[in-house]
């Protein structure tokens, strides 16, 4: 082995190379042939990285355009829908107003078709006309007044409290409006709740017994018409002038200031058999019966009885009930007598 690795070296030494240089030179050779392969993988190697970066760079601009059409169209889809909702919502509003508007007009049929039913019943037509009439439907010229009607004008004592007296003699002032005005827990011949709706508190107590007492005796009674103002009053009694002249109009509208209603003590009731009309028909009929045999009890009086127009100075109206406590009107009725003669005043 030796003599081969000095036969080598000497034929180097022969060939003019120095053994050490050659092996440098080799060793050089081989770095670079590394170097070199080391370079062409790199490049390959950045070469991939590009592609990738492209392909990646493509990709997320993919993603954004396909994020961007998707916002796109989820916000168009909302806005569709809200489109859609508001036109729903018009719509629904637009059939509610309109059924709306539907129940309103059938409504005002009705209650049109019932004034109309109950100024058929309160035509004197064999009927009292009542204070209660809606406008009037023709005109004259006004007449003489009656000799009953007293031209005086004495002011009413409202000191009486329930027993004041209030007629063609003593009035009441125009703008008198009692401060305990309550709505009494009783059936109405209308809905709601109007200005003659009102009684005074003391008497709306006992006309809630006196209806219910009515109801258990199976009476139907309906509420028509109660505390009336001095201004209400002066447009009634002069549309029932111009209609029926003064005479007819005195014999069953009062005089502004000179109505009973303004004391918050009456109630006009009447019963769905005359239609609920104030008609002195419902004195024939089995309710006009009962208010006249009961009505005492609970402290009221039937105020212009039948046979009584010369002693009150109206005409008879079954309807019209005055409330002046259970002791007076136990008395008065029991004595066929008028609140007139009771309190020893004039009509």
């Amino acid at each position: 082995m030796k003599k081969i690795v000095a036969v080598s070296t000497l034929a180097l030494l022969l060939a003019g190379c120095n053994p050490g240089e050659q092996g440098a030179e080799d060793a050089t050779k081989t770095e670079d042939a590394t170097k070199e392969k080391t370079d062409d993988n790199v490049a390959q190697e950045d070469k991939k990285t590009d592609a990738e970066v492209a392909k990646e760079k493509e990709a997320e601009e993919a993603k954004k355009e396909a994020d961007a059409k998707a916002a796109a169209d989820k916000k168009a889809a909302e806005e569709k829908a809200a489109e859609d909702k508001a036109a729903a919502d018009k719509k629904a509003a637009e059939e509610k107003a309109a059924a709306d508007k539907k129940v309103a007009d059938d409504k005002a049929t009705e209650d049109k078709a019932t004034e109309d039913k109950a100024t058929e019943d309160k035509k004197d037509d064999g009927k009292t006309t009542s204070s209660q009439d809606p406008e009037p439907d023709k005109k004259s010229e006004p007449e003489s007044e009656t000799p009953d009607v007293d031209k005086s004008d004495t002011k009413a004592d409202l000191g009486l409290n329930e027993l004041v007296v209030v007629n063609k003699k003593y009035s009441l002032p125009i703008d008198y409006k009692p401060s305990d005005l309550v709505v009494p827990d009783i059936s109405f011949s209308y809905s709601g709740v109007l200005e003659q709706s009102y009684m005074r508190a003391p008497a709306a107590k006992q006309i809630e017994k006196m209806f219910a007492a009515a109801k258990k005796d199976g009476v139907t009674l309906n509420a028509v018409s109660g505390f009336r103002s001095g201004q209400r009053q002066t447009v009634l009694y002069n549309n029932y002038v111009a209609r029926d002249g003064k005479a007819a109009a005195d014999q069953y509208s009062a005089r502004p200031g000179h109505s009973e209603h303004q004391t918050g003590l009456v109630f006009d009731i009447s019963a769905p058999s005359v239609g609920n009309g104030l008609t002195a028909e419902l004195g024939n009929t089995k309710e006009g019966k009962w208010i006249a045999n009961n009505a005492a009890k609970y402290g009221f009086i039937v105020r212009y009885d039948k046979g009584f127009q010369a002693r009150t100075g109206y005409t008879y109206e079954p309807w019209h009930i005055r409330y002046v406590g259970v002791g007076p009107a136990t008395q008065i009725k029991n004595n066929g007598q008028t609140l007139e003669e009771y309190m020893k005043v004039g009509h």
